[in-house]
């Protein structure tokens, strides 16, 4: 699942300072290459970065094309426009950005002739209650052998509005970021009540520190993360395989890839001996 891991790089390098890097392995015929836009708008992050790529062809084993030469906008709430500008292969930024939630942002960008756009709602972050933890129990057996180790859970009033949630976490500094480590879930059969839900596929012991950001997000960007999981999981060379396995992107125009707005919590829990 290697393509699927640098995505999720990309997508929340600024939550945990982690350098940019490249993503995005895909594999498409000729007559198929497509631009690739990946960015985002956190609350409690200063700035933007967005890469704009193009697919490289389906016998190429090359990196995906830099696109060096777009132009890069973000508009924000107010309606004020602001350029982003190209730091290096295909990374465009834009500095000192103070994102407020329930509001909307929009992305353009222009590369070679052709236009891409698209607008992501940020919604209001929940409260994170707590993190809290449980001993690893075996629901069909004896308890499991071995030093002890928990399940870490999160712990928050979900509101009376429909909400789509992300849970990235980190052990010990390291972001956990395989296929299997995302973990989204909606409020469809929770809608206004109060939420424990635990960090799936993941024990921890005696002295790991834990890292959570819960992220709120609209339903276009949740849709993308749902589908990008269902084409990574049905085909790990390319989750971007031929029509129609895409992810379901929320940039129109033609280009692959999504642009997200993200509101968020954090806490940290060190699991003491």
């Amino acid at each position: 699942m290697r393509n699927f891991q640098r995505f999720i790089i990309l997508t929340w390098a600024t939550l945990l300072l982690a350098s940019c890097q490249d993503v995005i392995d895909i594999e498409l015929r000729d007559a198929d290459r497509k631009y690739v836009i990946e960015g985002s708008v956190t609350q409690g992050v200063d700035s933007v970065v967005v890469r704009v790529s193009r697919t490289t062809s389906f016998f190429d084993t090359s990196k995906p094309e830099a696109v060096t030469n777009a132009d890069v906008e973000l508009t924000l709430p107010d309606g004020t426009t602001q350029s982003l500008q190209h730091i290096a292969d295909g990374y465009y930024k834009l500095q000192g950005i103070n994102a407020s939630s329930n509001s909307t942002y929009r992305l353009t960008v222009r590369a070679n002739g052709e236009t891409f756009t698209a607008s992501a709602f940020l919604p209001e972050s929940v409260t994170l209650d707590s993190l809290t933890i449980r001993p690893e129990q075996n629901l069909f057996g004896p308890p499991p052998e071995g030093p002890p180790r928990f399940n870490v859970f999160l712990n928050f009033q979900d509101p009376s509005a429909r909400n789509y949630y992300r849970a990235v976490y980190a052990r010990n500094g390291n972001l956990k970021d395989n296929l299997e480590d995302l973990q989204l879930f909606d409020d469809e059969l929770t809608n206004g009540n109060y939420i424990e839900i635990p960090i799936f596929n993941q024990t921890y012991k005696p002295g790991d520190t834990v890292y959570v950001a819960l992220l709120t997000m609209d339903a276009p960007v949740y849709t993308f993360l749902e589908t990008f999981v269902s084409a990574a999981s049905a085909d790990a060379g390319s989750p971007f395989s031929a029509a129609p396995d895409n992810p379901i992107s929320n940039i129109e125009g033609g280009a692959l890839g999504v642009f997200a707005a993200y509101g968020r919590v954090e806490d940290t829990l060190i699991i003491l001996p």
